[in-house]
């Protein structure tokens, strides 16, 4: 079962989310919530929920490959990593103030504490056997080598040319229905 983890102002089901929901039918793309704290206890629900029963993979773009990251490390999952934030207290900082969301007409409150609250999921040093990264080079919302170096022992798939959003993101597919595998 693939558990998609969105990005900072995303849905579930925004391009990627749909993408996988449409090839990967019993996927979970839930809507995380804005404050870090409650998007990982719901993202643990569903690994506590589903974990005794099938084989979880989770697949983590931008903040969500923050959060995939240090779930993978406590439930010792297998993971997706598209383009994934690697230092969030950091690359957030900047956009404390209203946010926006990409996806619908909502918006947040994005505040110092929120990202303050991120630091503790920060993951210093990871199992490589975990994880599976695609990164591409025209990213000019994060630099990919800073995720290329820190997984520099993983599967890394890294692309010329595309975008934070990862362009031709559909080319992945058997990959990660297979990366769980």
């Amino acid at each position: 079962m693939l558990l998609y983890l969105h990005g900072f102002r995303s849905v579930g089901l925004c391009y990627k989310g749909s993408l996988i929901a449409s090839f990967a039918p019993n996927a979970l793309t839930p809507n995380l919530p804005y404050v870090p704290d409650l998007a990982i206890e719901l993202i643990e629900n569903f690994i506590k929920k589903y974990q005794k029963t099938q084989k979880i993979c989770l697949v983590g773009s931008s903040l969500g490959g923050y959060y995939a990251t240090f779930l993978a490390e406590k439930y010792q999952l297998k993971a997706v990593l598209i383009n994934p934030v690697i230092n969030a207290y950091q690359t957030l900082l900047p956009a404390i103030g209203k946010v926006s969301i990409s996806y619908n007409r909502e918006s947040f409150i994005w505040t110092l504490d929120l990202v303050e609250s991120l630091k503790k999921y920060y993951v210093e040093a990871i199992n490589p056997s975990l994880y599976c990264v695609l990164l591409q080079k025209g990213d000019r919302i994060l630099d990919y080598r800073v995720a290329a170096q820190k997984f520099k022992d993983s599967k890394l798939v890294i692309e010329e040319g595309g975008s934070h959003h990862f362009d031709n993101f559909l080319s992945q597919k058997d990959l990660l229905l297979s990366w769980d595998s």
